[in-house]
């Protein structure tokens, strides 16, 4: 038996609450300047909260937006017999994110200019969240997957819904020779400046509270401190994990070997299960051919309707991308080159197999399309993650129709290799890692967990709150390709366009709903506050089923609605062929004026480019997928919450009142329209369920 020694004490039990303020009041007093430093000056290195380790959810909103984030680095983690000899789990020990130390002369702030220049040594990493724009100055830096040069400039969007971009430097790129630049300024190897953005994403949280923290650092973290960083905030230890950007061991080698000119154009197929990276290498890869080799463009065919990186859900698209792409994919949109897209009008295959299949296949033809016409084009080829039983059907069908010279695949897939891989033709197979083995990319616990759903909303709240661009209906390009995005309004309180659908001046053409067959008298109660796409067919196109079903059913002058049945033909393949049919984009069916034949639209396209599509000749189809209305589109949390507490002043409904399909938990009480009682028949039951 041990003795006590005789200042020993008997301490009474730590809650686990306790034990974290203890442990982050010693941190704190660690991270205290020391007296020789206490100059006057702000110190180069600030806590995030340290002071205040406790939160309350109501103390949430009150959180200055200048507190940092919180971030992980995997190679930051401590060894397995550290986590595992810890006392408590729950006192958590800081995570270093970037191992950059900032100086008076590696991190300056231009009053002038409101730009900071950051100067980097080989080996060092710099992680930031937020919105900036890069511009490298000398040397050459890393991020993404993209090495960026001398002179240029690039648009950085990283919040917290995915893991956060890494910046390191690099070695000069293979795409033009570049001068070594002189070693100067206390011989640091690159050097760029930072400059603040904003493209109206961090306003998301007024639409969506979901996403009202995604642009806040961590409430536990040391940051670096800077005046001019007022949209983004570096990071450089964090409590709190946060997921970086690394890539694990076997991608650099693959994606370095993809990248090489030796066979070009390449066709490079991914496949691989549910959040094993996909999308992430893709990224990678994409950006590491458009900086560093010979390319100057690339083609991504992009076949994940549940998770696109360039579309709102339910759309296949092929796009043609110039730039690198350095920001998620709810903040893409613009950024690229529409080459052709289709609204399938489901986020997976599964619901229409046959007409995924096709419009797959009108994709690759516009791809060979511009390959025929000079453009040397390496092709990424994204797939969604359904690798079983019909999905490796599907698989096998599209690489018949894509003919890939390698196939990628993610985590576990030699069964799928053996199955969709024609044998004898020559494609080159790799097979990786998946990206969560090591918690590289994505979420980690203990992070704001998003999940796949919850991005989907996020994605298509932030379609539709994009501003318009006017554009040609041959290209989806723009000059600007930077996003931009206004959350200032609530679209129930923009005008809607007024479109109408019978009459001499009709610009609807056709309205149909997928896969459901519905009474001509019920086509709007199902069209009514839904997302719909907007299909465009060639007046002249005469072989369009859409257009011969069209002629023969309805005169163009008279009054009747003009619904067109998917059900009457094969499924929804049959009528909204691929071949001939455009999709321009969603809109959501706000309201319906039956009496005037008009409907009103929402919509992220301008009228200018919509009139465009009729002055060339095109008919307008509104079709109905499967596609998800996010609750916070059609309506306004803010207005429900001032309609509830005039419900409890003054007895009026106020906000409550005027949302049909919602109700409101009030005091205990369930109020507004959609809380009151459903009455309904039962006229089939059994004789013994029966009242007598």
């Amino acid at each position: 038996m041990s003795k006590r020694t005789s200042d020993s004490k008997v301490k009474a039990p730590l809650s686990a609450l306790a034990a974290r303020r203890l442990r982050q009041q010693q941190l704190a007093a660690q991270a205290e300047p020391s007296d020789s430093n206490s100059n006057g000056n702000s110190p180069a290195i600030a806590p995030g909260a340290e002071a205040t380790p406790t939160f309350h959810s109501k103390d949430i909103s009150n959180i200055s937006p200048s507190t940092p984030l919180k971030s992980r680095s995997p190679s930051a983690i401590p060894p397995k017999e550290t986590i595992d000899s810890a006392p408590d789990s729950d006192i958590d020990i800081p995570r270093q994110i970037s191992n950059f130390v900032q100086t008076e002369d590696n991190y300056v702030y231009d009053t002038q200019t409101l730009e900071t220049t950051v100067k980097l040594r080989r080996g060092e990493s710099f992680v930031i969240q937020g919105e900036y724009r890069i511009s490298v100055i000398s040397g050459n830096i890393s991020i993404c997957g993209a090495v960026v040069e001398t002179s240029v400039s690039l648009d950085v969007i990283a919040p917290s819904t995915q893991a956060l971009p890494v910046i390191e430097c690099a070695p000069k790129s293979k795409k033009r020779k570049v001068e070594k630049p002189a070693r100067k300024d206390g011989g640091y190897d690159a050097i760029f400046s930072l400059h603040s953005t904003q493209s109206g994403l961090n306003d998301v949280g007024r639409i969506c509270p979901r996403f009202d923290r995604i642009w806040k650092p961590p409430l536990t973290s040391t940051i670096v401190k800077s005046k001019g960083s007022d949209s983004f905030t570096p990071i450089l230890t964090a409590i709190q994990p946060t997921p970086i950007l690394t890539l694990p061991p076997s991608w650099q080698p693959t994606i370095t070997t993809l990248s090489s000119t030796k066979q070009s154009p390449k066709s490079i197929f991914i496949v691989g299960g549910k959040s094993v990276g996909k999308s992430t290498f893709s990224r990678y890869l994409l950006n590491n051919l458009i900086t560093n080799s010979q390319q100057s463009s690339v083609a991504y065919l992009d076949l994940d309707p549940g998770q696109p990186s360039f579309t709102p859900p339910c759309i296949l698209s092929l796009h043609k991308i110039t730039s690198p792409i350095l920001a998620p994919s709810f903040a893409t949109f613009g950024s690229t080159e529409i080459v052709r897209q289709h609204h399938v009008g489901y986020i997976s295959p599964r619901e229409d197999p046959k007409y995924y299949l096709r419009c797959a296949a009108d994709l690759m033809r516009e791809y060979r399309r511009l390959v025929e016409q000079g453009e040397k084009l390496t092709l990424i080829v994204n797939t969604c993650g359904w690798i079983k039983g019909m999905g490796r059907e599907l698989l096998h069908e599209l690489v018949a129709v894509c003919e890939p010279t390698d196939v990628v695949g993610l985590g576990d897939v030699d069964g799928v290799f053996a199955e969709i891989l024609p044998e004898g033709k020559g494609v080159k197979r790799h097979t990786l890692e998946a990206a969560g083995t090591g918690n590289a990319v994505g979420n980690t616990p203990g992070s704001q967990q998003f999940t796949p759903a919850d991005l989907r909303i996020l994605q298509t709240i932030a379609y539709f709150h994009q501003r318009p661009k006017v554009s040609g209906i041959s290209s989806g390009s723009s000059d600007n390709n930077s996003p931009s995005f206004d959350f200032e309004k609530h679209l129930t309180a923009v005008p809607p366009l007024i479109a109408a659908y019978k009459g001499a001046t009709k610009v609807i053409h056709g309205v149909t709903i997928l896969d459901t067959g519905i009474a001509p008298d019920l086509i709007f109660t199902g069209l009514n506050a839904t997302i719909v796409s907007i299909k465009l067919v060639k007046n002249d196109d005469r072989e369009h089923p859409a257009i011969q079903y069209l002629e023969n059913m309805y005169d163009e002058n008279n009054d009747v609605t003009p619904y067109i049945p998917a059900n009457q033909f094969d499924g929804t393949s049959g009528l909204l062929t691929a071949e001939g049919t455009v999709t321009a984009g969603l809109a959501i069916i706000r309201g319906v004026n039956e009496a005037s034949g008009e409907l009103q639209l929402l919509m992220p396209i301008h009228e200018d480019e919509i009139n465009g599509y009729l002055d060339d000749g095109y008919k307008i189809l509104l079709c109905r997928g499967r596609d998800e209305m996010p609750v916070y589109l059609m309506w306004d949390w803010r207005d429900g919450r001032a309609g509830q507490k005039e419900r409890r002043g003054t007895g009026s409904g106020g906000g409550v009142d005027k949302m049909p399909y919602l109700d409101f938990v009030d005091g205990g009480e369930v109020t507004g329209k959609g809380a009151k009682e459903w009455k309904v028949r039962r006229n089939i039951m059994r004789r013994g369920q029966q009242r007598r």
